[in-house]
Parts: structure tokens; sequence; C-alpha cells
């Protein structure tokens, strides 16, 4: 889960889905599909525009807009899990096809819960293991300040340029908000999705366990597929180009 700068204000004049949870982040004229993107633990559309610029004409990236960050910063950030669920599955439904989804690490339980309300296409997850074994920090977020700033960046919770102190109090009130939407997380069992999961990893992500990425398996009801990157944990950051192109690959399929 990282946190990263991201777009100006003017996100927010941007077209949005009807509830205004997504943003278009490029219009594409030859778009064949949607992809809808679940960004990080406390980032916001500008998180994932390098990704968005890598994925080809035929696919228009879509980001989830979070209040408490980027354009909408000065609203109160959500903390509370199921509704916000309900919130997301909602505004997605209301489009006239499913879209694809893909979630980045913490996002990738954000999108794999609005699944199981508001079934995509395709639903790609990304540095996350399966949501039966991931660990789930339960009270990170209420850490008083240094403290909680200490276990974030000894966990690698954000990349080193945003390990500056002076920026800390841009991005900190989103970080505990979307680590408290996760703290309020406990699995139940329920049926496999019938809808296709694609699993992106780094071969050098030494926070994933190999039986943690296989458990994906267990929620759907097709094989799912397992690319691996040669990168750390923060594989859209380091790799978008390679990232885009298995996305490209299985919104094709």
């Amino acid at each position: 889960m990282t946190v990263q700068p991201g777009l100006d204000r003017g996100v927010a004049a941007v077209a949005a889905t009807p509830g205004g949870w997504f943003v278009r982040l490029e219009r594409r004229e030859r778009a064949r599909a949607r992809l809808y993107v679940f960004p990080h633990a406390g980032g916001g559309p500008g998180a994932v525009t390098a990704l968005a610029a890598a994925l080809p004409e035929t696919v228009e990236p879509w980001a989830l807009n979070l209040p408490g960050r980027q354009a909408r910063l000065d609203e109160p950030p959500r903390t509370d899990l199921g509704p916000l669920v309900t919130d997301l599955a909602r505004d997605l439904a209301t489009q006239d096809a499913p879209g694809t989804y893909f979630g980045y690490c913490g996002g990738a339980l954000l999108a794999y819960l609005v699944a199981r309300q508001c079934p995509p296409a395709r639903l790609f997850v990304g540095s996350f293991a399966a949501p039966d074994v991931a660990l789930v920090p339960r009270r990170l977020h209420l850490l008083p300040g240094a403290r909680f700033w200490d276990v974030v960046l000894d966990q690698g919770g954000v990349p080193p340029e945003l390990a500056v102190p002076e920026l800390r109090p841009v991005f900190e009130d989103a970080l505990r908000a979307d680590f408290a939407l996760y703290a309020g997380y406990h699995h139940r069992p329920a049926a496999p999705l019938d809808v296709p999961i694609t699993v992106l990893h780094g071969r050098r992500d030494t926070g994933l366990s190999r039986g943690g990425l296989l458990g994906w398996r267990r929620h759907t009801t097709s094989v799912p597929e397992w690319c691996a990157l040669d990168t750390g944990h923060w594989l859209v950051d380091e790799a978008p180009h390679e990232v885009a192109a298995h996305l490209e690959a299985g919104v094709r399929r």
C-alpha cells in the first residue's frame, strides 16, 4: 500500500460516472472497453496517470476518485468500508456494459469487494494476496503521527520519494482513512466469483508469499492467470508499460 503525488484539482472537471466516484483519465475515441482502476492506499487518480498513458487506444482508463485527496481534498474521507463498497457498486451498475476492474495494492481489496456486488468482465489484482489470507492492518490508522509514519515507512508503505517529512501532512489524512477502511474488513466465506481473475505481482516483492498469490484461485470459478513482473511491490510505478500490456491482453480476452 503506497501513496503518490497526484492530479491537480482540475480532475473534478473531467467526465465522471453518475455518482462521481470514478473519473475518466483520458478520452479514447477508439475504446472498446473501460478499465476502472482502484489505486493504492492514499492514492487518487493521479497515482495511475503513467499507467493510463501506457494503455492502448482501445482501452479507456477511469480511476477511483475518493474524497479527502486531490480534487476532493476538502471533503471528509470515507472510513466506512461496507457503505462505501455499496456506493461504488451502485455507481458502476449504472454503466451500459460491465467494464474491467484493476485494483492495485490495497485497492485490490476494494476492487474485489465491489466485484462481489457489481461483477466486472474481468478482475485484475496487483501486489495483493487473496482476501481470505491477506494481512490487514487493524490499528495502524490509530497510531500517533510520528509512530504512524515510522511503521508505514518500515513496512514500505510509501515509495522513497514520499518519505520526505515535508510531504507527510499532504498525504497523511487520506492514507490514514484508507488504512481505517481496510481495518474494517473481515473476510466472510462466500461463493467464488463467476469472473475471471488475473493476478499481477513483482518477482522481487518480499511482502507477498506464493501461497497468498495462489489463494486467488479460491475466489473465482475460472482458473486465474498469474503474471510475474521483474519488479518489486510497486509494479505500476516501476513498469507501467508492462502492466498495461497485461491489462490490455486480459481485456481483449
